[in-house]
């Protein structure tokens, strides 16, 4: 099994870290992943409800803790 993060796991980490909202050219700077990738990554998890795109850029979404 490779210890490589995935397109998603780097993006979600990037987000998490800027605790603010990025846009994909943010995410490209500072990743230094292809900008079309990010973009289809970002749609899937919106997709999933792991991400939201707000003004200013991507935020992940807030899950409940229980």
């Amino acid at each position: 099994m490779s210890k490589e993060k995935t397109a998603k796991e780097i993006i979600i980490e990037t987000l998490k870290k800027a605790g603010k909202p990025l846009t994909a050219s943010e995410i490209r700077n500072l990743t230094g992943l292809n900008y079309n990738t990010i973009r289809g990554r970002l749609q899937e998890l919106k997709k999933q409800g792991i991400v939201k795109n707000v003004e200013g850029g991507w935020i992940l979404v807030e899950k409940e803790q229980k």
